[in-house]
């Protein structure tokens, strides 16, 4: 596999820091805004199993996504994602460190594929990039709607 640089960023959000720590430690709440998302099922071990269907030319079937909260402190979230379908494995870990910003919330974001095999991991870095960036970018405009819902 191919080296990818890690995924990084900053959003803003308009709710206080507690509120996005609130939403981003909620598993139900945050798998919700996830882009494709076919059902939901919250395990007695704390992960949060998903199907999603993804929208990628290179990935056709549903993806088997596990998400675990890793760690958690006042001002920063790790979340881990294990996702398989078939030909397909990968993982991803997420670091959110979240600050004040006014009255809103700045919240810088790193992610890291930690491992990749099968199908997936032939496609190029570069249409990997624009597919991941798709999805961040859905997904972090999804949470801003659903903290202004309250």
């Amino acid at each position: 596999m191919a080296k990818h640089e890690p995924f990084s960023g900053t959003e803003t959000f308009d709710a206080p820091p507690a509120v996005v720590h609130a939403f981003l430690t909620d598993l139900d709440r945050l798998v919700a805004i996830v882009p494709g998302l076919v059902k939901k099922e919250l395990g007695d071990d704390g992960v949060m199993r998903t199907t999603i269907r993804p929208g990628f030319s290179f990935i056709k079937a549903n993806l088997k996504q596990d998400f675990t909260l890793v760690e958690q402190t006042e001002d920063r979230v790790v979340i881990g994602v294990e996702a398989k379908g078939i030909g397909n494995k990968f993982g991803v870990q997420s670091t959110l460190t979240l600050s004040p910003d006014g009255d809103g919330t700045k919240l810088d974001w790193v992610a890291e594929i930690t491992h990749m095999s099968g199908l997936v991991a032939a496609v190029g870095t570069t249409i990997i990039r624009a597919a991941a960036d798709q999805v961040i970018k859905q997904g972090f405009g999804a949470m801003r709607d659903a903290l202004a819902e309250k």
